[in-house]
């Protein structure tokens, strides 16, 4: 046992957490900083040292930092946390303190490479104290899930939420985040941003800390509110803000070795619980209460957050709330939102309503979907609406037709929505439609090719051949269409059928097309299907078809052929940059036969999924038709032979 140690230290990890942070006391006396014209008092340093936080010296400007110091806060900042939690934990004890251990190896070693100063290079300690970090915060994952389940306190009337959890760790004293020299740097980056893009980063204090959160739902959102730049197609002005902020070391990516780019992001905690101090004080968003926990209040700027529990507040009355000038609603947690329904008659400035879930889980939030509806057309500035993830939708009133600035309609995984409704034309405005996970929607409406500013249309839907259905081929109206993606639940559709539709979709950049499950029919009904497709199919053959020229990236998944025709094969496919084919059970080859010299074909991106019968070896796939390819993902493809991939079926150029 160690001198001074307990036996009760031996189990709960308290010791070790004393160690490291000796260790990083030593550590950060050592480190050499970049900023050569930086002055600190020595003495002052020293003080700041202590189990509750290292803070640097007065004089030292937050924004001259180096990585390595800011790794060390943030290892601090978690220790913290952590010691904090396990007062309330009893099991896993063993684990932490095991982990702790490990982690205090692993800084040990870093300060004896590091010392004397100058020793080991900036960018590697970086590289050991950011993993150390990582292994920290997942730590605190595990011990916080039993520390907040096991809590059965109550603290006031307004926090009647059991399963609602606090923002973990924020200094009751606001004195004492004002004062950590993190909160100076963040709020020094923050300070520096456009003031659009400070909102932008300012809207992810409404999200959990280190939560998934998806540019999509962001980009939406940040429409609704009118500050994405106008010059930039809204999906590159989302990707440059975000990247910004990956930048600044704001946010981080999500990691996804199937992607090129990232698509998911998350804030760290001690940033996360900068930017709702930040963002409360700019009256932007007032989500936390005096406990630290979620409450739904009006902030200065007329936005209002709904949590797990709102319904029961003294707020949710429409006197209470006065919902009259409210221009944002957004749903963080609330799975019965329907108290809010009562405000919306009321509601003549709303800009943006997320009723719906922002997780990519599948949290369901149920709505009385009569009364949702009664009084949607009130709304005449709102610019977003979102149902995303509520079941009880079966239809979508005409009511909702009447909001003459809607831009995005987001009505993903309503997979009780039946039937849109047929005078959508009267969405003028509408560039975004949604209906990805709409499951029970067997048709669309055929005033949809009357949306002449539709950009994105998400869910379409081949399965009626009734005259009062939308066919594929009318999209071709919509000349703005750039993003489309279809399910066909329709036999005799394949792939000439679909190539055939798209023909003259000019400005088409992205297109997936999933065939479904057919409802079965009468054997007579099949049977002239079937001579329908024989007959249409006698009459392509002669005819030469090519994927649009805009077309960038396509998707085709459980397509019927069992072949590939010829404006699918590698050696046409000039233009596009990401091909993504699958469950596909006859297809035995990419082309009619071998080319004898590498092709033309300009894919990058390639994923082949569940082909029992492709047979294709690497060289062919890599130097005859694929030759640029940078990334290759394989599933379930046993025929596809001699491939670089490792055991997650990824192979990478870079």
């Amino acid at each position: 046992m160690r001198p001074g140690k307990c036996s009760r230290c031996d189990t709960d990890g308290y010791y070790t957490i004393h160690s490291i942070n000796k260790v990083l006391s030593h550590l950060y006396r050592v480190i050499p900083l970049q900023d050569a014209n930086q002055e600190t008092d020595e003495s002052v340093v020293e003080e700041g040292i202590s189990e509750v936080g290292l803070e640097r010296a007065k004089s030292a400007p937050a924004s001259n930092h180096s990585d390595p110091v800011n790794r060390i806060f943030k290892i601090q900042s978690a220790l913290t946390r952590l010691k904090f939690n396990l007062k309330h934990v009893k099991r896993l004890q063993v684990d932490v303190e095991t982990e702790l251990n490990r982690q205090l190896d692993s800084l040990k070693r870093v300060v004896e490479e590091a010392d004397p100063p100058g020793a080991l290079h900036m960018s590697l300690i970086e590289s050991e104290l950011e993993e150390i970090t990582k292994k920290l915060l997942d730590l605190i994952g595990k011990v916080s899930v039993l520390h907040e389940g096991s809590r059965k306190k109550k603290t006031s009337p307004d926090d009647d939420q059991d399963s609602v959890l606090l923002l973990p760790d924020i200094p009751t004293n606001e004195e004492d985040l004002i004062g950590h020299a993190f909160f100076k740097d963040v709020k020094h980056k923050v300070q520096t941003l456009s003031s659009d893009s400070q909102t932008c980063l300012l809207s992810f204090a409404v999200f959990p800390e280190n939560r998934e959160i998806n540019g999509t739902m962001l980009m939406y959102w940040w429409i609704g509110e009118g500050i994405l730049p106008d010059k930039l197609k809204p999906e590159e002005a989302m990707k440059k803000i975000l990247k910004e902020f990956m930048d600044r070391n704001l946010i981080e990516p999500l990691v996804d070795r199937r992607k090129r780019k990232p698509s998911s992001y998350k804030m760290t905690p001690f940033v996360h619980f900068s930017v709702v101090y930040i963002a409360k004080e700019r009256g932007l968003f007032d989500l936390y209460n005096k406990d630290q926990k979620p409450s739904m209040k009006k902030s200065n700027l007329k936005k209002v957050c709904l949590v797990e529990g709102s319904s029961s507040q003294t707020d949710a009355k429409a006197k209470k709330m006065a919902p009259a000038d409210i221009e944002t609603v957004f749903n963080v947690s609330e799975s019965y939102p329907d108290f809010i329904i009562k405000w919306f008659s009321s509601m003549k400035l709303l800009k943006v309503l997320y009723l719906g879930r922002w997780e990519r889980n599948e949290r369901e939030i149920e709505v009385d979907s009569r009364g949702l509806m009664k009084d949607l057309s009130a709304m005449r500035e709102l610019r977003f609406l979102s149902f995303q993830g509520i079941s009880t939708i079966m239809r979508i009133s005409p009511s909702a037709c009447k909001l003459p600035e809607l831009v995005v309609l987001d009505l993903r995984g309503c997979y009780n929505l039946e039937k849109l409704p047929d005078d959508i034309h009267n969405l003028t405005n509408l560039v975004y439609l949604d209906l990805t996970g709409c499951d029970a929607l067997e048709s669309i409406p055929t005033n949809l090719t009357k949306l002449l500013n539709l950009e994105v249309l998400k869910g379409f839907v081949v399965a009626d051949e009734r005259e009062i259905a939308c066919k594929l081929v009318y999209l071709k109206n919509l000349w703005k269409l750039r993003k489309l993606s279809v399910r066909v639940d329709r036999k005799g559709f394949g792939l000439k059928e679909l190539i055939v539709a798209i023909d003259g979709f000019e400005e088409l950049e992205k297109l997936k097309v999933l065939w479904g499950r057919v409802k079965p029919g009468s054997k007579k009904k099949l049977e002239d299907d079937e001579k329908e497709r024989t007959f249409r199919s006698v009459n392509l053959e002669s005819d030469e078809f090519h994927l649009p020229l805009s077309l960038r990236k396509l998707d085709l998944r459980r397509f019927p052929d069992n072949k590939l025709p010829v404006w699918l094969q590698p050696q046409n496919l000039i233009n596009l940059k990401k091909l993504h084919l699958g469950s596909s059970r006859r297809l035995k080859a990419l082309s009619d036969s071998l080319p004898k010299k590498p092709s033309n074909c300009s894919v990058k991106v390639l994923r082949l999924m569940c082909f029992q019968k492709l047979n294709v070896n690497w060289i062919e796939l890599k130097e005859i038709y694929f030759p640029n390819l940078r990334l290759l993902e394989i599933y379930q493809c046993p025929r596809v032979t001699f491939s670089p991939c490792d055991r997650d079926g990824i192979w990478r150029a870079d």
